[in-house]
């Protein structure tokens, strides 16, 4: 069974980010499960009026998934009202590229590069409003020793005023990439990023701090604020520990601070970062145990639905998939079968595209489930745990 494409797979998504749930069940509403081509309408009536909709998914590469969800976007955006959208990609680099006019694929991380999200990147888009919510760095070319152009400009700028600074900025932004890269990549403890004095709240006091473009006193700014509220606080003792759960807790508070009185936020995320309840999925993979990763304790899902927003997650898992066109060798998955693995247990029992919610249908049982990251890191959950609902496709393309 294909994907479902074009306007059917854009008019079913449209209607999972309508509505609320009842607390008391209805005939109507206690079906087993949704045909995304076909029972719109019901699908329509179990979200209604949500603040913020987190649409995850178990992949970041593939190119339907995100050409998908960039048309539900902008139906969601011209017809219901939603104005914020949030992408998984930093923050200071972000909003620097974005206002210094410079080409955004240089500002975001490499699964937002595709054309097909110019409008949003670029924030030329009629309806809704692109921002980051992540804050850790962004890595040029995929190598923390590797000079981006916006490093090479503010190196520049502050360099009119004080050499001795610039070449300090950008010793600190070799430091900060480097830290990251070797506690976060290679999982060697380096410690925490501790320096002599902090520059970036050095050139923040100097005087020539106002004359610089706005775009470099936003990233000044940003990565101090950065530093000091999540970064420093990571330990390498406990790096992916630390790391996770300060990521969560910061991707958290930037959508928060982002949302205003009226706004509708879609949450553009992976599964492993909307899961409610972190502490209880089992990663079954040597390097998450070897990292210790079951003992995070924070997620992004949770510390939005405990906010003062109306929020519905739903976990976005597909069966198989030909070949990932963003990635270089192009792998797929296979066809996943049996009972044990969530994917196989529905894929088996109906072979469509369908969506569950878990408060009106018991189609998924309340057992855990093998589920899979890009096919490959397995790990087991209880979806409903985790979720308010589901999206299961039962087959990609690319």
């Amino acid at each position: 069974m294909k994907i479902i494409k074009g306007v059917n797979f854009i008019l079913a998504l449209i209607f999972l980010t309508g509505c609320s749930v009842d607390d008391k069940k209805t005939e109507t509403e206690s079906k087993e499960y949704y045909n995304l081509e076909a029972e719109l309408t019901e699908i329509g009536n179990i979200i209604e009026n949500k603040d913020i909709v987190i649409i995850g998914e178990s992949t970041h590469w593939s190119e339907e998934i995100a050409e998908e969800k960039m048309q539900l976007i902008d139906y969601l955006a011209e017809e219901q009202d939603f104005n914020k959208l949030f992408l998984e990609t930093p923050d200071s680099e972000f909003n620097y590229y974005q206002k210094s006019e410079m080409t955004m694929k240089d500002g975001v991380n490499y699964q937002y590069k595709q054309e097909l999200f110019s409008d949003v990147i670029n924030g030329t888009h009629e309806n809704i409003t692109t921002l980051p919510m992540d804050w850790t760095p962004l890595f040029s070319e995929n190598s923390p020793t590797a000079v981006s152009v916006l490093e090479e400009n503010i190196t520049e700028e502050i360099s009119e005023y004080n050499q001795e600074l610039a070449e300090e900025f950008k010793r600190s932004e070799y430091a900060y990439r480097d830290w990251f890269s070797k506690g976060m990549y290679l999982n060697q403890s380096v410690g925490n990023f501790e320096r002599e004095e902090d520059v970036y709240q050095v050139i923040q006091d100097e005087t020539f701090f106002k004359e610089l473009s706005e775009s470099s006193q936003n990233y000044i700014v940003s990565r101090y604020e950065n530093i000091e509220k999540y970064a420093s606080n990571i330990n390498f003792d406990n790096a992916m520990i630390d790391y996770y759960d300060y990521r969560e807790i910061g991707m958290a508070d930037k959508v928060l601070s982002q949302m205003k009185n009226g706004d509708r936020a879609i949450v553009w995320v992976a599964n492993g970062h909307s899961n409610y309840e972190v502490a209880d999925v089992e990663h079954t993979n040597e390097i998450f145990i070897s990292e210790r990763r079951d003992e995070r304790t924070e997620s992004l899902g949770a510390l939005l639905r405990d906010s003062q927003y109306d929020v519905y997650n739903i976990g976005l898992y597909y069966n198989e998939a030909d070949s990932y066109q963003l990635l270089p060798d192009h792998p797929g998955t296979p066809r996943k079968t049996g009972d044990e693995s969530l994917e196989g247990y529905i894929g088996d029992r109906v072979q469509k595209d369908v969506f569950i919610d878990f408060e009106t249908s018991d189609f998924v049982e309340e057992k855990l489930y093998k589920a899979f990251v890009v096919g490959e890191y397995e790990y087991n959950i209880i979806p409903a745990e985790q979720y308010d609902g589901l999206i299961y496709l039962d087959q990609l393309e690319n």
